[in-house]
């Protein structure tokens, strides 16, 4: 009696160890109506042609609690958002559930649409020649690493663009792109033996040369001096502008000097002569007129000079050019004193 009720107990105990991780995989009430919200949101969504969204919702869904029904319902979802590969495969999981779980009617429904749709699947082949196969060489496939089993088998992939990489430890990394079109075919891409990679610190740039003081010269005065070049513009402008104030000084002393003797010979009845005939007053104003006569001689002289200088430092001017070592300098100054008038011209560059 005693053995009998220990076989009892050791019975009772593996059949709860057997059964304890299938109660703990099981949904709660609250995995359940979560569930069930995201199934209903999912479909509504698929209804509303967002298929993507709706997928998601349809995938988040099953984790919380698996059922063949939201696998059928998620399988329909990829097909109808083009991804071929993705839905056959999930049809056929929709089926294995449902046979499992009894229920004949998803199962014969899955297998059916699996069936359908299986003849329309993309397919590609990844080959990688044996020579190609060296050690720690790594095959991805859109950043998934493939199993070398897969090398050369004919994968039902979506329709889309995949990027397939190539990488070993020393040797340069490969990649390529293959378009996969949404109809029925197969299409191929050959990974090549990877080159090797250059050693560490080959790729370096050497480290730039310092100029010598000799070729900085030489880079500077082969660059375009602009700046001299309108400095000699400028001087020849300078003058110019000099000539005119020169000229306007001669004329404005020259017509002050007419006035002076037209003045000394109505109101004080100067002569001509040399040293004129008159009063006391009119010696004064004559003596004037010649001091602002021999200004507006010298404004004039000097303004003719400038206006010349001007014009050959302007037309002279070189396209390039040292720069000038010392500023320019003009200046224009009357000298008057007694008995005597001048103007000094003075420039340096």
């Amino acid at each position: 009696m005693r053995v009998k009720r220990g076989v009892i107990a050791a019975s009772a105990l593996v059949l709860s160890l057997s059964l304890a991780p299938r109660a703990l995989a099981d949904p709660t009430a609250e995995d359940r109506a979560a569930a069930d919200v995201l199934f209903r949101e999912g479909r509504a969504l698929i209804k509303q042609g967002s298929y993507a969204l709706g997928c998601s919702k349809l995938v988040a869904s099953q984790k919380l609690d698996p059922t063949a029904g939201t696998l059928l319902a998620l399988a329909d979802c990829h097909e109808l958002n083009g991804e071929t590969a993705s839905a056959w495969a999930t049809f056929n999981d929709a089926e294995a559930m449902a046979r499992k779980a009894g229920d004949p009617r998803r199962s014969k429904e899955a297998a059916r649409r699996a069936g359908l749709l299986e003849p329309r699947l993309s397919r590609l082949v990844i080959e990688v020649a044996p020579e190609a196969r060296i050690e720690g060489l790594e095959v991805r496939r859109n950043m998934k690493l493939l199993d070398a089993a897969l090398f050369g088998s004919a994968i039902p992939v979506n329709p889309g663009e995949h990027t397939i990489e190539a990488a070993a430890p020393g040797k340069r990394a490969w990649s390529a792109k293959v378009l996969i079109e949404p109809e029925a075919g197969q299409s191929t891409v050959r990974v090549p033996r990877l080159e090797d990679a250059p050693p560490p610190g080959a790729a370096t740039a050497p480290a730039p040369e310092r100029p010598s003081r000799a070729r900085a010269a030489a880079a500077t005065s082969a660059a375009p001096a602009a700046s001299s070049w309108s400095a000699q513009k400028t001087v020849g402008l300078v003058l110019g502008g000099v000539s005119l104030a020169g000229i306007a000084v001669g004329a404005v002393f020259g017509v002050d000097t007419l006035l002076k003797v037209g003045e000394a010979r109505s109101q004080h009845g100067c002569t001509d002569d040399d040293p004129p005939r008159c009063d006391a007053e009119g010696i004064k104003i004559h003596q004037a007129a010649n001091t602002t006569a021999n200004i507006s001689n010298v404004a004039f002289a000097a303004g003719g000079a400038a206006l010349i200088a001007g014009f050959v430092v302007f037309l002279t001017a070189p396209s390039s050019e040292a720069a000038p070592k010392a500023a320019l300098e003009v200046r224009l100054q009357p000298a008057v004193g007694v008995g005597t008038a001048g103007m000094s011209l003075r420039g340096s560059f």
